[in-house]
């Protein structure tokens, strides 16, 4: 499940499906808790999404509740475009750790960020690697440029979906897929997710 806790990004990338700007709106603390909720109820996956998630103003709080949520995968995952360095640094420690997942997006559509953030996200052979069946490592370094973008810009729907999850806006409206046509099931005030296989129940997308 991908929710998005802000529609707000300080990046203008050409290749980003939901055309975000600086200007845009934020998830409320109660319509957040209302998506984990619903996570929860799925048994779904996690992704923290937007917008650029670490500029909301409630982030580290929305994190916390993520971490804690008892969904059957228990896993969180999210990306970032690295440009709040403390942030980005605190959350490549987590993810090196295994404690979730997170992707740095570093390529030619994004702008350029502190260096510090790039080398925290590299990984590294260390001569712990796998001592003890550490928790694996979970950084990663998104680059698209040697792909091809199917949407841009808010140009999804006819050429591709940039995220084919149940995808939950930041006024909580829940969408079947991340395409600007998707099939809108309900807030997470009041969903009504239409049932599917039971081993598909909260990732079926259009």
């Amino acid at each position: 499940m991908y929710i998005r806790i802000t529609s707000r990004c300080n990046m203008k990338c050409a290749h980003c499906c939901y055309a975000c700007t600086k200007k845009g709106v934020d998830m409320s603390i109660e319509t957040y808790k209302n998506a984990i909720k619903l996570a929860e109820e799925c048994g779904d996956t996690i992704a923290i999404g937007g917008g650029e998630p670490t500029i909301h103003p409630q982030f580290w709080e929305f994190l916390g509740l993520a971490l804690g949520a008892n969904t059957d995968e228990g896993y969180l995952w999210m990306a970032t475009n690295g440009s709040q360095t403390d942030t980005s640094l605190a959350l490549a420690n987590l993810a090196k750790r295994g404690v979730m997942g997170v992707a740095l997006s570093q390529d030619s559509y994004h702008d350029a960020i502190d260096p510090r953030v790039i080398q925290a996200f590299t990984k590294t052979e260390s001569r712990y690697s796998g001592f003890n069946n550490q928790t694996p490592d979970a950084r990663e370094i998104r680059n698209v440029d040697d792909k091809e973008i199917k949407s841009g810009r808010c140009k999804t729907g006819k050429d591709g979906c940039c995220c084919e999850d149940i995808v939950i806006d930041p006024d909580g409206t829940i969408r079947g897929c991340g395409c600007n046509d998707a099939p809108k099931w309900g807030t997470v005030d009041n969903p009504a997710i239409p049932e599917r296989e039971e081993s598909n129940v909260c990732s079926m997308g259009r």
